[in-house]
């Protein structure tokens, strides 16, 4: 025997060890015969032309495990079979057959439409009924069923001989048929109650037929493991439970026990959800109370005087008209409906004349031409000018001199005295060098400046730094003057930052 022969062999005694130590899956119908027409060729697979035979094929199929079917088929045919310094056709027809034990992986299902399956095995051929030796047949094939025990069969095989010249191919198409017993033989019944097993839920506990099989106290056919009810019989629809009008909703939780509805077993003919006994309108589906509702406001139209204006039931479904600050100006025409004052409803908090919702100093008295702030001192303005071309840096960075910590400590002040204020620090540069690099030096000293009032205290909200780099000139960079009156950081009190200044 050769080594492809022997690993065969020995694939197939693991298969069969595996088989016996597993649970069959197919315990209704485990047995299988089948028959098959078969058509053999000894040329193509010992190097010579295609040369057919034909023969038959019966067999018989076990299912041992789960993808698992051990088979015996039984062969015969006529073919050409390869002799030494004869060609294919001065050959004569010779009887060949062979007895096979085999591994099929797959199982035969009786619910899809096609079971594809892999097999190997071993067996015994024989010419002219003598001249036997061992052969090595796997392959592949499919069944396709035509009902619940009947199918076609489709397969390819290919055989390896120990003999040589007696490789051979086949290919086979036939009938399987599953054995299942007849419906008249009795059935196990373990329990005893007229139900098989087969059928039988509860196979170790008696019950009716009704109940498949399981115990049912109050014999509504419901068992006793499924039954809301156990003792009061019921209808199955209802889970075991009294369903007076049949319509599903066990009486106990059926909101109209005695007329069948869908809506939690009530009646809801025009299917808004209301169910009948609540619906003020049962032939127009509504949201307000079952009935119809344009704008929403839950006020039924039938009882709404503005129909297409929400409203509220206590003013007929209209708008109420309010004033909810109650200063005599209706909430509709009320800047500020919710805070009571003489100026067109709103409230004047600091006493300026102008109203909260207009002053940006609401706390801060201030004049009407500056939207209700303080004016900034002429001297605080000097002040910020000065900062302005007065603050240093070391040459080509972002770090302040020391007379300049001095100038910035009085900017803190004003920013004391004018706490409604925001300011904002804009850097500024000469058009020396990289304009890039200058943009980002601007940013930097302009944050220099923006940390330090933070240190000092002043909320990071009310500071804004940005850098122009050198975009934004106010002298000649042609002269060194000029130049050195373009490297500033401008300091500018705003009321917002998006203020134009």
């Amino acid at each position: 025997m050769n080594k492809f022969s022997f690993l065969v062999l020995f694939l197939l005694c693991v298969l069969l060890h595996t088989a016996t130590t597993t649970t069959a899956q197919n315990r209704d119908y485990p047995n299988a015969v089948y028959a098959k027409l078969n058509f053999i060729d000894f040329g193509l697979a010992n190097g010579t032309d295609l040369n057919l035979g034909e023969g038959f094929e019966v067999g018989y199929l076990r299912n041992i495990a789960p993808f698992l079917n051990i088979g015996v088929p039984l062969k015969m045919g006529l073919a050409r079979l390869p002799q030494q310094g004869e060609t294919p056709a001065s050959q004569e027809r010779s009887i060949i057959s062979s007895l096979d034990v085999i591994a099929q992986l797959g199982k035969i299902s009786s619910d899809a439409r096609v079971s594809p399956y892999l097999f190997a095995g071993g067996g015994f051929f024989m010419e002219e009924f003598k001249n036997g030796h061992l052969q090595i047949p796997f392959g592949l094939g499919a069944n396709f069923r035509l009902s619940k025990y009947a199918f076609i069969n489709a397969q390819a095989e290919y055989r390896k001989a120990i003999a040589d010249k007696r490789d051979n191919a086949q290919i086979g198409l036939g009938f399987v048929y599953l054995l299942h017993e007849s419906p008249n033989k009795p059935q196990p019944d373990r329990d005893g109650d007229g139900v098989p097993d087969v059928a039988d839920q509860c196979p170790d506990q008696p019950g009716p037929a009704p109940a498949r099989g399981c115990p049912d106290y109050d014999r509504d056919g419901v068992p006793d493991k499924e039954d809301d009810c156990p003792t009061m019989a019921g209808r199955a629809t209802a889970k075991g439970c009294p369903d007076q009008d049949g319509d599903g909703f066990a009486d106990k939780e059926d909101d109209c026990p005695t007329t069948a509805g869908s809506l939690r077993g009530c009646p809801d003919r025009d299917n808004d959800g209301v169910p009948d006994k609540d619906d003020l309108c049962p032939d127009q589906a509504g949201t307000a109370r079952g009935c119809p509702d344009r704008d929403g406001d839950g006020v039924p139209d039938k009882d709404d005087l503005c129909p297409n204006e929400p409203g509220s039931a206590a003013t007929n479904g209209c708008p109420p008209v309010r004033d909810s600050d109650g200063d005599g100006i209706t909430d509709d025409k009320d800047p500020c409906p919710n805070a009571a004052g003489p100026f067109n409803g709103c409230p004047d908090t600091d006493g300026d004349s102008v109203p909260d919702n207009l002053d940006k100093c609401p706390n801060t008295t201030g004049l009407s031409t500056n939207f209700g702030c303080p004016e900034v001192k002429k001297e605080d303005k000097k002040r910020l000018a000065f900062a302005t071309k007065n603050i240093q840096f070391h040459t080509g960075k972002t770090e302040l001199t020391s007379s300049s910590f001095k100038i910035l400590d009085g900017i803190v002040k004003i920013m004391q005295r004018y706490p409604d204020y925001k300011l904002l620090i804009q850097g500024h540069t000469d058009n020396v060098g990289d304009p890039e690099r200058n943009l980002v030096l601007s940013q930097g000293r302009a944050q220099t400046c923006f940390d330090y009032l933070v240190y000092k205290g002043i909320k990071a909200e009310r500071l804004k730094a940005e850098g122009f780099g050198d975009t934004r000139p106010i002298a000649d960079n042609r002269r060194s003057a000029g130049r050195a009156l373009n490297r500033r950081v401008e300091f500018k009190l705003v009321l917002d930052f998006d203020e134009k200044k």
